[in-house]
């Protein structure tokens, strides 16, 4: 009987031993990716295998895009966050852009500041990098990131503020000249002194430099008129400018000369050009992105709403709306929500006001309110037809386009239907694709779309450092198999002759 108790542990002990199958995410089986070079963000060369040793997570990202990038990124640093000291000596971050022509180092660049990362992210040619999106089974169709990117109508979006009683009011994004002053000389740390009348707003001093009293000059707006390619003095008030139209500002003396100024860079979302007295080289001070800072500044200033946004070296928080305070308690706080489009609901944001990039849709309420219960923004096209009920519409006319939730993609090329996946190509427009790949450059594990979790991913690195003996694993994990098989049949053998000695067995 005790030799069967022990055949039964020894057995036991053998599935225990098992390796486990744990990932979170989907478990790949692929051979390695071949090595290629790409630049970074600072210009230098970047070499795929370079460091043999470590993990690697391999994401796949254009700056440009307002959405699902921006909350991947975030998504990737508090993964890092997650992670041990020890843990990251042996991960490499790697974000490889899908938009090269532009994305250029400058750009990306830009982009890590933006959002406070230091991981290399990567770009180069189209032939550089069309093998390497072909390697990772990336179908890279940039007819959907030209039309993603050019959907984004800021005109459209909408700000949803809720308040303690559960009463909610909607506001249209408007962003006027004079507030457009105000939000980009704060971004220079310029100070700006502003005077009011029956007339509206008017521009006394940017930084300390007010025009005087004898009125022999004054601080002139002028505005980039596209089509005349040229600088023209502003017809109206700044108050009366929609910089949502007219995106690039110039002031300058009204005795100053206005072919001094520079042409303004198309690519940014708006940017002020400041021309100060007697001096021969203007500043230029540019917006790369509207954010749903500048969204939540703009509308409610527009509405008359009262609203107070601290600074601090974390970024843009909200303390009050219409002078109703958070308490110092937390007993409750403004919470920002995001709309998610292809789920027709409210999202808590993951990130600050600064991070929500090129906003469609955001909401303020206090954190105490039941999400359920904010209202819709107004939509257009919810019904089961629209893209197979598989994702939603985004653009207009020829650019009109389905956003195909994830796992889903266009039904050969055609813009307006979704249809399931059904091979490991991965076509990245709203969706994209991060991997987890192992020492051998092989990828392991596959998380699709934007709404995975941090501690999740996490896990998975973790999972594959303990594997492979990595990220200070070497002493935590369980001796190799065959030592245990090792032990394992001397200790059944060790069982089979007590057995044998009581039975009288030779």
């Amino acid at each position: 009987m005790k030799a069967r108790k022990w055949f039964t542990l020894i057995v036991l002990a053998l599935f225990l031993l098992a390796p486990v199958q744990a990932y979170k995410g989907s478990q790949l089986a692929r051979g390695p990716v071949e090595n290629f070079q790409l630049t970074n963000q600072h210009g230098d060369v970047f070499v795929f295998d370079a460091d043999n040793d470590d993990i690697v997570v391999v994401s796949f990202m254009f700056t440009r895009c307002p959405d699902v990038c921006p909350v991947i990124t975030q998504s990737l640093k508090s993964t890092e966050l997650e992670l041990s000291d020890r843990e990251r000596e042996d991960v490499t971050f790697v974000s490889i852009s899908v938009d090269p022509e532009h994305d250029t180092p400058e750009v990306l660049k830009a982009y890590t500041e933006l959002h406070d990362v230091e991981w290399q992210h990567l770009t180069g040619t189209v032939e550089e990098l069309e093998p390497v999106w072909a390697t990772f089974g990336l179908v890279v169709q940039k007819a959907v990131i030209d039309a993603h990117v050019m959907a984004y109508q800021p005109g459209e979006a909408s700000l949803t503020v809720v308040d303690l009683n559960n009463s909610s009011q909607q506001h249209m994004f408007a962003l006027n000249g004079g507030t457009a002053t105000t939000l980009m000389a704060e971004q220079a740390n310029w100070s700006v002194n502003v005077s009011t009348s029956e007339f509206g707003r008017m521009l006394i001093g940017i930084n300390g430099t007010d025009s005087p009293n004898d009125g022999s000059w004054y601080w002139e707006l002028n505005l980039w008129n596209e089509s005349a390619s040229a600088w023209q003095a502003s017809e109206v008030g700044m108050d009366d400018v929609d910089v949502l139209e007219q995106p690039h500002l110039a002031w300058l003396p009204s005795t100053g000369n206005r072919s001094s100024l520079p042409e303004p860079n198309q690519a940014v979302a708006m940017s002020m050009t400041v021309q100060w007295p007697n001096q021969t080289t203007p500043v230029v001070v540019e917006v790369q992105e509207l954010t749903a800072y500048h969204l939540t500044k703009a509308a409610l200033g527009a509405n008359d709403v009262n609203v107070t946004i601290e600074d601090s070296t974390y970024g843009h928080y909200l303390t009050s709306i219409d002078d109703v305070s958070a308490p110092e308690d937390f007993s409750w706080w403004w919470n920002l929500y995001v709309w998610n489009e292809s789920q027709a609901v409210w999202d808590s944001s993951p990130v600050g006001m600064d991070d929500v990039t090129s906003p469609h849709h955001v909401a303020w309420a206090p954190s105490s309110v039941n999400v359920s219960t904010l209202p819709s923004p107004v939509q257009s096209e919810t019904n089961e037809e629209i893209c197979n009920g598989h994702g939603w519409h985004m653009g207009s006319g020829e650019g009109k386009h389905c956003m195909c939730d994830a796992g889903y993609t266009w039904d050969e090329g055609d813009q307006l239907t979704c249809v399931a996946e059904t091979s490991e190509e991965y076509n990245v427009g709203h969706s994209t694709i991060t991997y987890i790949v192992n020492s051998n450059r092989e990828p392991v594990v596959a998380w699709t779309g934007d709404d995975w979790r941090p501690e999740d991913m996490a896990a998975d690195i973790r999972e594959l450092l303990e594997r492979e003996q990595l990220g200070g694993y070497q002493t935590e994990t369980i001796p190799a198999a065959p030592v245990f098989m090792a032990v394992l049949t001397t200790m059944f053998a060790v069982a089979t002759m007590a057995w044998r000695q009581r039975r009288k067995i030779p």
